[in-house]
């Protein structure tokens, strides 16, 4: 069993936790500053008093530690007031108008390029504002149209006149919110223009730092496999793999990856950042055998381990292991044995004071809660067996590795994704070697390209390891055996589910029977509150009006079961705009409808359309408008329906049929305009 007292930095990191969570839900605690200034004061008493005080009372060692987990609380607070760049009085966002204005800019990362636009991460330099040049700091991403021969490239500097645009929110029900994933890195705008509005200045910024630095090296090594003889699919995976530059990867070989359960793999991970290190592990002990230039090593792969957090962008995933690695080879090289749950919760600890917004990446948690099921859950199941033949126990191990990082982060991918993949430790135990082999053959290649020989046997070998990968990635691509979608996990499932995993791992160690009665409760709760929001569920009809753009998509929900017209969109746009609304319904019931008019209890749905024409013989509850269909109103309704114009009517039709329907005083909701509609009926 984890002896916790040997752990400190848990002790820590809980109350720190605590105060990052308060923050995100109720804000900056009031009077911030100066509460932690008073707080530091207290405890400085309150040391002191500790210290010196020969007779020790429990009271003092109470108020102790109680003023230490305040210290803890603030600081939480504290780190995420300096981590929002608002804070700063030079940051963009207090010189911006509503108006285009005039601006200097530096790309500080690779552009993605698309058919219709190229994507600009930019750094402000300055801003004009009431005809005022202001020096100013802060990062946006810019939307360049992609309709002239204007080459942006990494370091240019850039001159724009065009307007801020602040990020919508989400349109649909339960829909990522793309404008806080942007807030929490410190992107509050977006830029469109024309490549009209831009020149480019200069093309080489003059500023030196590591991260840009970082950022250069990154650029040429994706130039120099964008520029080889690999096939475009091996080309965006070993740019993933090796640099994290994961924006050239299709859509579709992200959802095969996700779905064979090994989506980690094309994001760079601790994985990754171990196959570096064990590279150079392996160089340093070809060079020095007996171990006699310890300092030397630490030096040569701190530096090389921290360039590669450079290059990847300070990926979450990449500072975590780099730490704990750091750590690690630390205490190997001064002959200091450290705890590793410790090493783990001091890393995640440094990480939350440097971003405390970490608490809610879902790689950040799912990086952390994996390594932390390996260390803890790998041992227990490693007894279960032993094979006597090295591959069947290389085999295992992989199996058993696999096991116990799925089955702690569990609670989050189901949360977070609301799917499972089925063959999880099969496709991990096949692809994860190939990946491994893909990512030597490319940096070999990256070293050795100028070589022609070498050049075409690497290629060869990256492109046909890709194309096996990707063969064995698909397999499992499919929603019949190879993976389980539309698991309905709410937050207090995730909750109940942790918290239930947590006491399974208790009850092994102890194998007491008061933690077997407490699963018991916990799980027999767990179940009345699932048959409780069913029940609630079945209670439920809804009608949902959704926001896809130029589309008109409708569903009725009648308890767990949902009539809709989703053939009208593609995949993508199920996916992203509809998928999310489903994934909240237990049992659901997928059910096509092509019907127009609906009868529904009390209520009465009418979609009106050019194959569906208005007739004032039908009376409806709420009138569903597409199309631009024409429509006219009568005044003598008995009771006035609600009339919503989807997203498939033009701008100008809906602008009209919004004062036809003022003109009458009939409800009006335009979907273009406003977002989604949900009723209940």
């Amino acid at each position: 069993m984890i002896n916790f007292k040997a752990i400190p930095f848990l002790k820590i990191i809980v109350p720190y936790i605590i105060g990052i969570i308060f923050f995100l839900k109720f804000g900056l605690f009031p009077h911030l500053h100066q509460a932690f200034f008073l707080t530091i004061i207290l405890w400085i008493i309150s040391f002191m008093i500790q210290y010196f005080v020969k007779q020790k009372r429990e009271l003092n060692k109470i108020t102790y530690i109680v003023i230490t987990n305040a210290i803890l609380f603030f600081l939480a607070h504290e780190a995420c007031f300096l981590y929002n760049a608002k804070n700063d009085s030079n940051h963009y966002t207090h010189y911006v108008s509503s108006q285009p204005q005039s601006f200097f800019t530096t790309i500080n990362d690779i552009p993605v390029i698309s058919e219709k636009f190229i994507k600009l991460s930019v750094s402000i330099n300055s801003v004009e504002f009431d005809s005022k040049w202001h020096f100013t700091n802060g990062n946006t991403i810019i939307y360049l149209k992609n309709d002239s021969a204007l080459k942006p490239a990494l370091g240019n500097m850039l001159f724009l006149k065009a307007k801020f645009s602040y990020v919508t929110t989400p349109k649909n029900p339960n829909e990522f919110d793309y404008k806080s994933f942007l807030e929490k890195k410190n992107i509050f705008h977006t830029v469109y223009a024309n490549s009209c509005d831009v020149r480019i200045i200069s093309n080489t910024s003059k500023d030196f730092s590591f991260t840009h630095l970082g950022t250069k090296i990154k650029s040429h090594l994706v130039s120099v496999l964008r520029k080889s003889e690999l096939s475009q699919e091996a080309f965006s995976i070993c740019s993933a793999l090796l640099v994290g530059y994961d924006d050239e990867i299709e859509s579709g070989v992200m959802q095969s990856f996700s779905h064979s359960g090994t989506l980690h793999i094309l994001s760079v991970s601790g994985m990754h950042t171990g196959v570096l290190y064990a590279i150079l592990i392996f160089i340093f002990s070809k060079f020095d055998k007996y171990d006699r230039f310890k300092k030397t090593k630490l030096g040569v792969v701190l530096s090389f381990l921290i360039l590669f957090v450079f290059i990847t962008g300070f990926s979450p995933s990449i500072l975590r292991a780099v730490l704990m690695l750091v750590l690690v080879l630390f205490g190997k090289t001064f002959y200091k044995q450290g705890n590793s749950f410790n090493t783990l919760f001091l890393s995640a600890f440094l990480l939350l004071l440097y971003n405390p917004y970490l608490i809610i990446d879902v790689g950040f948690l799912l990086s952390y809660f994996a390594v932390f099921g390996i260390m803890y859950f790998y041992p227990l199941l490693n007894k279960l067996y032993v094979f006597d033949n090295n591959i069947l126990q290389w085999l295992w191990t992989s199996v058993l590795i696999s096991v116990a990082a799925t089955l702690f982060t569990l609670p989050i991918s189901l949360y977070f994704f609301h799917q499972f993949p089925i063959w999880f430790a099969l496709s991990n135990l096949i692809i994860i070697p190939i990946s491994i082999l893909v990512m030597i053959a490319a940096i070999c290649f990256i070293a050795l390209y100028k070589i022609i020989f070498l050049n075409h046997v690497l290629v060869y070998i990256i492109n046909g390891s890709t194309s096996v990968m990707l063969w064995f990635a698909k397999l499992t691509d499919n929603s019949t055996y190879g993976f389980i979608d539309f698991i309905p996990f709410s937050f207090t499932d995730l909750v109940f589910m942790t918290i239930s995993i947590g006491l399974f791992f208790i009850i092994i160690q102890t194998k007491q029977y008061k933690q077997v009665i407490v699963l018991c409760s916990t799980l027999i709760v767990w179940l009345v509150c699932s048959f409780y929001n069913n029940f609630k569920q079945t209670q439920q009809n809804e009608l949902v009006v959704f926001h896809v753009k130029h589309k008109s998509v409708f569903a009725l929900r009648l308890g767990q079961s949902v009539y809709g017209n989703f053939n009208t969109i593609n995949q993508n746009e199920f996916q992203r705009n509809v998928k999310p609304y489903l994934l909240s319904i237990s049992n659901l019931k997928l059910i096509q409808t092509k019907s127009n008019f609906i009868n529904c209890e009390a209520s009465t749905i009418l979609n009106v359309n050019q194959n569906y024409p208005y007739s004032s013989a039908l009376t409806a509850n709420y009138i569903i408008v597409s199309n631009d269909a024409p429509f006219e109103l009568i005044s003598n309704f008995k009771t006035k329906p609600l009339v919503i114009a989807d997203c498939s009517n033009s701008y100008k039709f809906v602008k009209e049929l919004k004062k036809l329907c003022a003109s009458l005083e009939v409800p009006f909701y335009s979907i273009k305009e406003t977002g989604a509609v949900q009723i209940n009926l």
